[in-house]
Parts: C-alpha cells; structure tokens; sequence
C-alpha cells in the first residue's frame, strides 16, 4: 500500500484527486491539505510515500512550497501536477530534487503510474515533459535580451518574487509605492513579460534568487 499526502490549495480539486487515488487498491490518501503549513504539521504525525502538490494553484510557481517541504522532508519523493505554461520552472523544479511531473490533463491511470515510479525509487517524466523541457531551452538560448535589468530593478524583482506586495517593497527600499510600481512596469516591459508570475518564473530561471 502507497502511503499519499496531497497539497491542492482548492478542497474540491483535493477532494477529486484523493477519490480517483482512493478508487485504487494500491493507494491510501493519507492528508489531503489546502497550505503548506497545514501539510507540514501533518506530516509531523504520519509520513507518506509520495507527496503530491498541485503548483498550478499555489502561490509563486508552487516553488516555496517545494523548498520548505524538500527540506523538512528531503527523503520523501514529490510529484508536481503541472501545465505546459510551467515549462520555464521546470528546471528550478528538477534541481530542488521534484521526482516526477504529471500534467493537469492527464488522466488517473497516469497519476497513478507516475506515484508507482515513485514509490519504487525511480522518477517519473514523460516524453511530453522532455519535449517541452528541450522546447523552453531552445527558445532560451535563442532569446536575445537587449536591456538590462538596474540594481534597483533586481532588488524590486526579487522582492515581489518573494511574495512582497507594493507597501513591503517600499519600506525595504525607502521608496514609495508608487515609485516601485514604476520599477515593475520597466521591469515587465524590458523583459517582454505581462504579469507577477511571470516575473517570478523569470527570476527562478535566471537563478536571480539564489
């Protein structure tokens, strides 16, 4: 029997994946949890084989929670329900020790495959993983970054990337919100990107964080 933990920031979609695994004899979903810490305390009291973490719904690309429950736990192999919109955070994934990916359209039986790999030691990547993997690296070396980013622009990005909002920034930085609000348009434009999570993916991949 395949001891499983579930991080899905929504019950309904937690409560779906836990019945589809719960139909199999093979599996018993131990915790089905909403937020990292919740998951983390639990995990205090039973450890599971496998632990499963939607990151299309968490905060950040999912990649804090990756991080905290890697290292309380680092013996214990993850798998990521992902979509191709995460192919730039593949990488950042992978080296943090994630075993496996299983994307959002997949159906039971390949969950179900993917948390066996697991379970037996081994990892669980798809050929579509790869092709989208080799895909996001091939555009990256073919993209040309013409602008710069400033040192203040870096400070800011690294700041929103790790879950500061406008107010917060500006007092770290001694600047308004308002000026930090500019500093994130400049950023998005030289960047060529639109949103937040962009800029976040944009600062795993370019390991500006660590």
């Amino acid at each position: 029997m395949c001891k499983i933990a579930i991080l899905e920031r929504f019950t309904l979609l937690g409560a779906g994946i836990a019945s589809i695994l719960n139909g199999e004899k093979q599996c018993d979903v131990v915790i089905v949890a909403q937020t990292k810490e919740e998951l983390i305390r639990q995990l205090g009291k039973s450890i599971p084989d496998v632990i499963i973490i939607d990151v299309i719904h968490g905060d950040n690309s999912g990649m804090k929670s990756v991080k905290r429950i890697r290292r309380s736990f680092p013996t214990t192999p993850l798998l990521l329900i992902v979509s191709a919109n995460y192919a730039d955070c593949f990488e950042e994934y992978i080296r943090l020790g994630v075993k496996g990916f299983v994307f959002n359209s997949s159906d039971g039986k390949e969950l179900v495959k993917a948390i066996k790999k697991l379970k037996e030691g081994e990892e669980y990547f798809n050929s579509k993983v790869w092709r989208i993997f080799k895909s996001s690296i091939q555009s990256r070396k073919h993209k040309v970054q013409d602008q710069r980013l400033t040192d203040r622009e870096v400070s800011v990005l690294k700041l929103f990337s790790s879950g500061m909002t406008y107010k917060e920034i500006g007092s770290e930085l001694n600047i308004s919100p308002r000026t930090v609000e500019t500093h994130k348009r400049n950023i998005l434009s030289k960047l060529k990107i639109n949103t937040t999570a962009d800029m976040v993916k944009y600062a795993y991949r370019h390991h500006i964080l660590t």
